[in-house]
């Protein structure tokens, strides 16, 4: 009876014992089940994210690129209105001039030589926007810096400027500073100012145009320029995009939407700031420093 009890209690531990290697083996293969099974959402998750990821992406380029795309379209319709005008007046003007059959009074003759001068030198500066926004896309700027009086320089821009547009309006310089040396690039500081006038020449059908330069308050190594106008100012919600390129908050205004854009540029090369402030209706000062 010993014998068979022992013998049937072995056999009970036994058949224990292989149950339980049984169900060990079970874990195992369960806990490794469950593992690959995480290991492979875990891979599918993280494919899902990065296809998510590289959708947004191509959805994001394909918005830039819709948007290159009108803004492309844009300037070439503004190009072609903005080369065509001048163009239109130099041909027409000068056809008008050569004609054997339609005689022209001396007084006639030097308005009409005015008219074809003003729209060359306007279709000259629409060329070099266009060259130097290409040059500035390859960050291909070349500068000459040299020691230069910024007061003659400003003195010299207002002249041009003047001599350039028939203004219905006072252009003036204003300054207590006999003399300022600064070391920039003599032509395109002039670049920056007579944008900056030109711009406001066409925003301001009366009261006047000023540029001031004086020596920065907040800064004692800056010198201050500021463009300011008595113009029709430009709204809130559009002053912090003004400098971009191909803005242009008149469409019927005369210009391509490179000319402030370029300016901001320069400043960026040259280590100064440009910004602008106005108020709608009331005028706008842009203002630029640059170090001495």
């Amino acid at each position: 009876q010993l014998c068979a009890r022992f013998e049937a209690d072995q056999l009970t531990y036994q058949i224990t014992q292989d149950r339980n290697r049984s169900l060990r083996y079970y874990t195992i293969a369960i806990g490794g089940c469950a593992l690959v099974l995480a290991l492979f959402i875990f891979l599918s998750w993280r494919k899902i994210f990065r296809l998510k990821q590289s959708k947004q992406k191509m959805e994001e380029m394909n918005r830039k690129a819709e948007n290159a795309i009108r803004k492309k379209n844009l300037f070439l319709s503004n190009m072609s209105h903005e080369v065509r005008t001048p163009l239109n007046a130099i041909v027409g003007f000068s056809t008008l001039m050569a004609s054997e059959e339609i005689e022209v009074d001396e007084v006639s003759r030097k308005e009409y030589c005015e008219i074809i001068r003003i729209n060359s030198y306007q279709l000259l500066k629409l060329i070099n926007d266009i060259i130097d926004f290409s040059d500035f896309d390859e960050d291909n700027i070349s500068m000459t810096i040299k020691g230069q009086d910024a007061v003659k320089i400003c003195r010299e821009v207002i002249e041009t400027v003047a001599a350039s547009y028939k203004l219905q309006v006072e252009l003036r310089f204003d300054t207590s500073l006999t003399s300022l040396m600064i070391d920039t690039d003599d032509s395109r500081l002039r670049q920056v100012l007579i944008n900056l006038l030109v711009n406001a020449t066409k925003f301001t059908t009366q009261g006047s145009i000023v540029l001031r330069l004086e020596r920065s308050i907040d800064d004692a190594d800056m010198a201050l320029f500021s463009v300011t106008d008595t113009g029709c100012g430009i709204p809130k919600d559009k002053q912090q995009n003004i400098f971009g390129r191909f803005v242009k908050l008149n469409s019927f205004a005369q210009g391509t939407g490179l000319g402030l854009s370029i300016c901001k540029t320069l400043m960026d090369h040259m280590g100064g700031r440009i910004g602008v402030e106005s108020e709608e209706g009331k005028g706008s000062t842009f203002w630029f420093t640059l170090p001495y």
